[in-house]
Protein backbone atom coordinates (compact mmCIF):
# COMPACT_ATOMS: atom_id res chain seq x y z
CA UNK A 1 0.00 0.00 0.00
CA UNK A 2 3.13 2.59 0.97
CA UNK A 3 4.88 1.30 -2.23
CA UNK A 4 1.40 2.33 -4.46
CA UNK A 5 0.98 5.62 -2.59
CA UNK A 6 4.27 6.48 -3.56
CA UNK A 7 4.41 5.87 -6.62
CA UNK A 8 1.23 7.83 -7.19
CA UNK A 9 2.95 10.58 -5.47
CA UNK A 10 5.68 10.67 -7.94
CA UNK A 11 3.53 10.52 -11.19
CA UNK A 12 1.31 13.03 -9.61
CA UNK A 13 4.74 15.34 -9.12
CA UNK A 14 6.60 14.26 -12.71
CA UNK A 15 6.78 17.15 -15.33
CA UNK A 16 5.86 14.30 -17.81
CA UNK A 17 2.40 14.44 -18.42
CA UNK A 18 0.07 11.29 -17.19
CA UNK A 19 -2.16 9.14 -19.43
CA UNK A 20 -4.45 6.18 -18.86
CA UNK A 21 -4.37 4.12 -21.72
CA UNK A 22 -7.81 1.72 -21.38
CA UNK A 23 -8.18 -1.43 -23.53
CA UNK A 24 -9.75 -4.51 -23.37
CA UNK A 25 -7.14 -6.51 -24.23
CA UNK A 26 -7.21 -6.70 -27.95
CA UNK A 27 -3.68 -6.47 -28.67
CA UNK A 28 -4.26 -4.54 -32.25
CA UNK A 29 -5.81 -1.71 -31.23
CA UNK A 30 -4.42 -1.40 -27.28
CA UNK A 31 -0.82 -1.19 -29.55
CA UNK A 32 -2.20 1.47 -30.97
CA UNK A 33 -3.10 3.66 -27.74
CA UNK A 34 0.18 2.75 -26.47
CA UNK A 35 2.05 4.42 -29.37
CA UNK A 36 -0.03 7.65 -28.72
CA UNK A 37 0.76 7.28 -25.05
CA UNK A 38 4.35 7.41 -25.51
CA UNK A 39 5.06 9.90 -28.75
CA UNK A 40 2.75 12.35 -26.03
CA UNK A 41 6.13 11.38 -23.58
CA UNK A 42 3.83 10.71 -20.99
CA UNK A 43 3.59 8.96 -17.54
CA UNK A 44 1.24 6.03 -18.97
CA UNK A 45 -0.90 3.26 -16.94
CA UNK A 46 -2.31 0.33 -18.42
CA UNK A 47 -5.80 0.09 -17.55
CA UNK A 48 -7.24 -3.77 -18.76
CA UNK A 49 -11.27 -3.12 -18.95
CA UNK A 50 -13.63 -5.05 -20.29
CA UNK A 51 -16.67 -2.75 -21.08
CA UNK A 52 -20.72 -4.22 -20.22
CA UNK A 53 -21.89 -5.48 -23.17
CA UNK A 54 -24.66 -2.62 -24.59
CA UNK A 55 -21.50 0.14 -23.47
CA UNK A 56 -19.56 -1.63 -26.20
CA UNK A 57 -22.31 -2.33 -28.83
CA UNK A 58 -24.18 1.41 -28.26
CA UNK A 59 -21.48 3.60 -26.34
CA UNK A 60 -24.26 6.54 -26.68
CA UNK A 61 -26.09 4.59 -23.57
CA UNK A 62 -22.90 6.14 -21.60
CA UNK A 63 -25.04 7.92 -19.33
CA UNK A 64 -26.46 4.65 -18.02
CA UNK A 65 -23.09 3.68 -16.99
CA UNK A 66 -21.64 6.85 -15.40
CA UNK A 67 -21.96 5.87 -12.05
CA UNK A 68 -20.12 2.04 -12.58
CA UNK A 69 -17.63 3.66 -14.46
CA UNK A 70 -17.05 6.44 -12.31
CA UNK A 71 -16.86 4.02 -9.05
CA UNK A 72 -13.96 1.61 -11.19
CA UNK A 73 -12.44 3.97 -12.22
CA UNK A 74 -11.97 6.95 -10.12
CA UNK A 75 -11.77 4.91 -6.39
CA UNK A 76 -7.75 5.29 -5.49
CA UNK A 77 -6.11 6.24 -8.76
CA UNK A 78 -4.90 9.95 -9.30
CA UNK A 79 -6.72 12.03 -12.31
CA UNK A 80 -5.06 10.99 -15.92
CA UNK A 81 -3.89 14.47 -17.82
CA UNK A 82 -5.10 12.27 -21.35
CA UNK A 83 -7.29 8.92 -21.43
CA UNK A 84 -6.40 7.16 -24.60
CA UNK A 85 -8.28 4.42 -25.88
CA UNK A 86 -9.06 2.50 -29.52
CA UNK A 87 -12.22 1.19 -31.43
CA UNK A 88 -15.26 0.95 -31.16
CA UNK A 89 -15.88 -1.01 -28.17
CA UNK A 90 -13.78 1.05 -25.74
CA UNK A 91 -15.70 4.61 -27.46
CA UNK A 92 -18.26 4.63 -24.95
CA UNK A 93 -15.67 4.79 -21.86
CA UNK A 94 -14.02 7.32 -22.85
CA UNK A 95 -17.36 9.03 -23.52
CA UNK A 96 -18.57 8.36 -20.23
CA UNK A 97 -15.54 9.05 -18.28
CA UNK A 98 -15.54 12.57 -20.41
CA UNK A 99 -18.83 13.23 -18.37
CA UNK A 100 -17.04 12.73 -15.35
CA UNK A 101 -14.45 15.12 -15.39
CA UNK A 102 -15.08 17.50 -17.93
CA UNK A 103 -12.53 19.66 -18.58
CA UNK A 104 -10.14 18.13 -16.08
CA UNK A 105 -9.03 15.42 -18.65
CA UNK A 106 -8.36 15.56 -22.33
CA UNK A 107 -9.38 12.17 -24.39
CA UNK A 108 -7.85 10.79 -27.43
CA UNK A 109 -10.05 8.30 -29.72
CA UNK A 110 -8.01 6.39 -32.13
CA UNK A 111 -9.88 5.09 -35.27
CA UNK A 112 -13.40 6.14 -36.19
CA UNK A 113 -16.12 5.55 -33.61
CA UNK A 114 -18.80 6.42 -35.90
CA UNK A 115 -20.80 8.43 -33.24
CA UNK A 116 -20.79 12.16 -32.86
CA UNK A 117 -17.28 13.34 -32.95
CA UNK A 118 -18.39 16.05 -29.69
CA UNK A 119 -17.84 13.45 -27.59
CA UNK A 120 -14.47 13.19 -27.64
CA UNK A 121 -11.78 15.99 -27.38
CA UNK A 122 -9.20 14.47 -29.87
CA UNK A 123 -9.86 11.97 -32.83
CA UNK A 124 -7.16 10.36 -34.38
CA UNK A 125 -8.76 8.51 -37.72
CA UNK A 126 -7.11 7.25 -41.03
CA UNK A 127 -7.31 9.10 -44.00
CA UNK A 128 -8.58 6.64 -46.20
CA UNK A 129 -12.10 6.87 -43.97
CA UNK A 130 -12.02 10.51 -45.42
CA UNK A 131 -14.08 11.56 -42.34
CA UNK A 132 -13.27 15.77 -41.65
CA UNK A 133 -14.25 17.77 -38.33
CA UNK A 134 -11.91 20.62 -35.99
CA UNK A 135 -11.22 18.13 -33.56
CA UNK A 136 -10.02 15.15 -35.97
CA UNK A 137 -6.53 14.44 -37.51
CA UNK A 138 -5.83 12.24 -39.96
CA UNK A 139 -3.42 9.50 -39.99
CA UNK A 140 -1.78 7.55 -43.28
CA UNK A 141 -2.32 3.91 -41.58
CA UNK A 142 -2.44 3.05 -38.06
CA UNK A 143 0.25 4.29 -35.69
CA UNK A 144 2.91 2.12 -34.46
CA UNK A 145 3.65 0.85 -30.95
CA UNK A 146 7.70 0.66 -31.41
CA UNK A 147 10.21 3.38 -33.42
CA UNK A 148 12.01 1.64 -35.93
CA UNK A 149 15.19 2.68 -33.74
CA UNK A 150 14.08 -0.14 -31.24
CA UNK A 151 15.02 -2.89 -33.37
CA UNK A 152 19.16 -2.54 -32.28
CA UNK A 153 17.92 -2.44 -29.10
CA UNK A 154 15.78 -5.61 -28.96
CA UNK A 155 17.16 -8.31 -26.53
CA UNK A 156 18.70 -11.41 -28.62
CA UNK A 157 17.42 -13.87 -25.72
CA UNK A 158 13.58 -12.81 -26.98
CA UNK A 159 13.92 -14.53 -30.09
CA UNK A 160 16.90 -17.27 -29.34
CA UNK A 161 14.31 -20.00 -29.39
CA UNK A 162 14.30 -18.83 -33.61
CA UNK A 163 17.46 -20.14 -34.63
CA UNK A 164 17.81 -18.45 -37.97
CA UNK A 165 19.58 -21.43 -40.02
CA UNK A 166 19.23 -20.28 -43.39
CA UNK A 167 19.75 -17.92 -46.02
CA UNK A 168 16.90 -15.54 -45.44
CA UNK A 169 14.10 -15.45 -42.57
CA UNK A 170 10.59 -14.69 -43.97
CA UNK A 171 7.76 -13.71 -41.71
CA UNK A 172 4.49 -14.12 -42.96
CA UNK A 173 2.02 -12.66 -40.84
CA UNK A 174 -1.63 -14.12 -41.50
CA UNK A 175 -4.92 -12.44 -40.62
CA UNK A 176 -8.35 -14.32 -41.53
CA UNK A 177 -12.02 -13.60 -41.21
CA UNK A 178 -13.04 -10.17 -40.99
CA UNK A 179 -16.25 -7.99 -41.98
CA UNK A 180 -15.23 -7.79 -45.35
CA UNK A 181 -14.63 -11.04 -46.85
CA UNK A 182 -14.15 -15.03 -44.70
CA UNK A 183 -11.34 -16.88 -46.58
CA UNK A 184 -11.76 -20.12 -47.60
CA UNK A 185 -9.51 -23.29 -47.41
CA UNK A 186 -8.40 -22.91 -50.83
CA UNK A 187 -7.01 -19.40 -49.98
CA UNK A 188 -4.68 -20.73 -47.35
CA UNK A 189 -3.74 -23.28 -49.46
CA UNK A 190 -2.73 -21.23 -52.64
CA UNK A 191 -1.08 -18.91 -50.38
CA UNK A 192 0.63 -22.00 -48.74
CA UNK A 193 1.62 -23.33 -51.93
CA UNK A 194 2.83 -19.15 -52.99
CA UNK A 195 5.14 -18.77 -49.87
CA UNK A 196 6.82 -22.04 -50.03
CA UNK A 197 7.66 -21.39 -54.10
CA UNK A 198 9.18 -18.04 -52.53
CA UNK A 199 11.01 -19.53 -49.58
CA UNK A 200 12.46 -21.96 -52.42
CA UNK A 201 13.73 -19.71 -54.31
CA UNK A 202 15.93 -17.60 -52.09
CA UNK A 203 16.66 -20.67 -49.55
CA UNK A 204 14.42 -19.01 -46.93
CA UNK A 205 13.47 -20.11 -43.71
CA UNK A 206 9.73 -19.40 -42.52
CA UNK A 207 8.11 -18.20 -39.67
CA UNK A 208 4.45 -18.11 -39.39
CA UNK A 209 2.88 -15.80 -37.26
CA UNK A 210 -1.18 -16.03 -36.89
CA UNK A 211 -3.89 -13.48 -35.45
CA UNK A 212 -6.48 -14.44 -33.27
CA UNK A 213 -8.64 -14.10 -36.57
CA UNK A 214 -6.74 -17.13 -38.09
CA UNK A 215 -8.86 -20.10 -37.70
CA UNK A 216 -7.79 -23.37 -36.50
CA UNK A 217 -8.81 -24.94 -39.77
CA UNK A 218 -6.68 -22.46 -41.50
CA UNK A 219 -3.28 -23.37 -39.37
CA UNK A 220 -3.77 -27.00 -39.68
CA UNK A 221 -4.02 -26.69 -43.99
CA UNK A 222 -0.88 -24.03 -43.44
CA UNK A 223 1.09 -26.95 -41.48
CA UNK A 224 -0.08 -30.14 -43.71
CA UNK A 225 0.81 -28.61 -46.30
CA UNK A 226 4.18 -27.23 -44.85
CA UNK A 227 4.92 -30.45 -43.61
CA UNK A 228 4.73 -31.74 -46.58
CA UNK A 229 6.31 -29.61 -49.39
CA UNK A 230 8.65 -27.60 -47.08
CA UNK A 231 10.28 -28.71 -43.90
CA UNK A 232 12.01 -25.15 -43.06
CA UNK A 233 9.06 -23.73 -40.88
CA UNK A 234 7.84 -22.81 -37.88
CA UNK A 235 4.05 -21.68 -36.77
CA UNK A 236 3.71 -19.79 -34.00
CA UNK A 237 0.97 -21.08 -32.20
CA UNK A 238 -1.26 -19.21 -29.01
CA UNK A 239 1.01 -20.58 -26.35
CA UNK A 240 4.16 -20.01 -27.81
CA UNK A 241 5.91 -16.70 -26.61
CA UNK A 242 4.89 -13.96 -29.23
CA UNK A 243 8.19 -13.08 -30.86
CA UNK A 244 6.65 -10.04 -32.24
CA UNK A 245 8.19 -7.29 -32.79
CA UNK A 246 11.50 -8.84 -31.58
CA UNK A 247 11.52 -10.86 -34.07
CA UNK A 248 12.07 -8.51 -36.84
CA UNK A 249 15.36 -8.10 -35.61
CA UNK A 250 16.53 -10.98 -37.74
CA UNK A 251 13.72 -11.04 -40.55
CA UNK A 252 15.18 -10.23 -44.04
CA UNK A 253 11.18 -10.55 -46.21
CA UNK A 254 8.10 -9.64 -44.64
CA UNK A 255 4.73 -11.28 -45.95
CA UNK A 256 1.14 -10.03 -45.06
CA UNK A 257 -2.10 -10.57 -45.69
CA UNK A 258 -4.15 -7.31 -46.81
CA UNK A 259 -6.28 -7.72 -44.21
CA UNK A 260 -4.33 -7.06 -41.49
CA UNK A 261 -4.24 -3.22 -41.74
CA UNK A 262 -2.37 -2.67 -38.42
CA UNK A 263 0.79 -5.03 -39.13
CA UNK A 264 0.81 -3.48 -42.61
CA UNK A 265 1.42 0.35 -41.36
CA UNK A 266 3.71 -0.48 -38.14
CA UNK A 267 6.39 -3.18 -40.64
CA UNK A 268 5.94 -0.13 -43.17
CA UNK A 269 7.82 1.86 -41.02
CA UNK A 270 10.92 -0.36 -41.59
CA UNK A 271 13.86 -1.08 -44.22
CA UNK A 272 12.53 -4.71 -44.36
CA UNK A 273 11.00 -5.35 -47.47
CA UNK A 274 7.65 -5.68 -47.41
CA UNK A 275 4.96 -7.74 -49.63
CA UNK A 276 1.59 -7.83 -49.21
CA UNK A 277 -0.77 -11.15 -50.30
CA UNK A 278 -4.62 -10.70 -50.74
CA UNK A 279 -7.38 -13.15 -50.17
CA UNK A 280 -9.46 -11.51 -51.69
CA UNK A 281 -8.97 -8.01 -53.91
CA UNK A 282 -9.75 -5.13 -51.55
CA UNK A 283 -12.02 -2.37 -51.95
CA UNK A 284 -12.94 1.09 -50.54
CA UNK A 285 -11.02 2.09 -48.43
CA UNK A 286 -8.42 -0.63 -47.36
CA UNK A 287 -7.63 -0.27 -51.28
CA UNK A 288 -6.92 3.31 -51.07
CA UNK A 289 -4.96 2.78 -48.64
CA UNK A 290 -3.13 -0.15 -49.63
CA UNK A 291 -2.60 1.60 -53.15
CA UNK A 292 -0.80 4.72 -51.95
CA UNK A 293 1.51 2.78 -49.83
CA UNK A 294 2.29 0.80 -53.45
CA UNK A 295 2.63 3.91 -55.06
CA UNK A 296 4.48 5.59 -52.58
CA UNK A 297 7.14 2.95 -53.52
CA UNK A 298 6.81 1.34 -49.53
CA UNK A 299 4.71 -2.27 -50.52
CA UNK A 300 4.85 -4.76 -53.38
CA UNK A 301 2.21 -7.56 -54.18
CA UNK A 302 2.94 -11.27 -53.09
CA UNK A 303 3.11 -12.95 -56.18
CA UNK A 304 4.92 -16.11 -55.15
CA UNK A 305 8.24 -13.98 -55.39
CA UNK A 306 10.56 -12.02 -52.94
CA UNK A 307 12.95 -9.95 -53.46
CA UNK A 308 15.20 -6.81 -52.42
CA UNK A 309 14.01 -3.13 -53.13
CA UNK A 310 14.54 0.80 -52.48
CA UNK A 311 11.86 0.72 -50.37
CA UNK A 312 10.84 3.94 -48.83
CA UNK A 313 9.47 4.02 -44.96
CA UNK A 314 5.91 5.23 -43.75
CA UNK A 315 6.25 8.01 -41.37
CA UNK A 316 3.05 7.88 -39.35
CA UNK A 317 3.91 8.38 -35.79
CA UNK A 318 6.54 11.16 -36.37
CA UNK A 319 4.22 13.25 -38.96
CA UNK A 320 0.88 12.13 -36.15
CA UNK A 321 2.53 13.51 -33.13
CA UNK A 322 3.45 17.33 -35.18
CA UNK A 323 -0.13 17.37 -35.66
CA UNK A 324 -1.39 16.15 -32.27
CA UNK A 325 1.08 18.82 -30.51
CA UNK A 326 -0.40 21.30 -32.73
CA UNK A 327 -3.79 20.73 -31.86
CA UNK A 328 -2.67 20.41 -28.44
CA UNK A 329 -0.56 23.47 -28.30
CA UNK A 330 2.21 21.54 -26.66
CA UNK A 331 5.71 23.05 -27.76
CA UNK A 332 7.75 20.67 -30.23
CA UNK A 333 11.50 19.93 -29.39
CA UNK A 334 13.50 19.76 -32.59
Amino acid sequence: YKIKKFSEKILQNSKKPYAWVISDGTKGMENQSLSVATLLNTNLKLIRYNPPYFLKKLPLLKNLYVSSIKKYFLKKRPLPNYIITTGKRMAGVSMALKCVLQDKVKTIHVQNPKLPFEGFDLLLIPEHDNVTAKNIIQTNGALSFFNPHDLKNFAESEIKKIKKNKKSLILLMIGGNNKRYKPNNTDYYDLCIRIIEAARNINGQLIILPSRRTSSMALKILNSTLLKHYKHFKIINSFDKNPYPNILKITDYIVVTSDSVNMISETATLKIPLFVSHFSRETSKISIFLNNLEEMGIIKNFEGKLFDYHKKKLNTNKETILKINKFLGIETIT
